[in-house]
């Protein structure tokens, strides 16, 4: 039996873009270009010396998770929360986040060792 098409009218094609953004939207993140700017351009987003200490984790509905390497850095992110999302907003054209969850991330290698004095002396 040799292979034949389906009996259908073929389908138009569609743009791959018009795709990502119509799956994005079915799960409730932005549209492709809010997430390029949250995960591509960070440093665009934060500058350079706050990328190197945050990182953009996920995006849940409309907010944005970011991890950081230091609670005190978390507090300085939770402080910027309004700046962010002014800038999210205008670098994508749209609002897509109005909310940033801010989580330290753990360390590798374990837990860090206990902080107090030493009892050797």
């Amino acid at each position: 039996m040799a292979w034949r098409p389906l009996p259908s009218a073929p389908a138009a094609p569609v743009r791959l873009g018009d795709t990502i953004d119509r799956v994005l939207g079915r799960l409730g993140a932005p549209a492709r270009a809010g997430v390029e700017v949250v995960f591509d351009r960070w440093d665009e987003v934060v500058g350079p010396a706050m990328a190197a200490r945050t990182r953009p984790a996920s995006i849940e509905g409309e907010t944005l998770v970011v991890s950081c390497d230091d609670p005190a850095v978390t507090t300085h992110v939770r402080f910027l929360e309004p700046q962010l999302v002014a800038r999210l907003a205008e670098l994508s054209g749209a609002r897509h986040i109005t909310r940033v969850e801010v989580r330290v991330a753990r360390r590798k290698g374990g837990p860090r060792p206990p902080r107090g004095r030493s009892r050797g002396r």
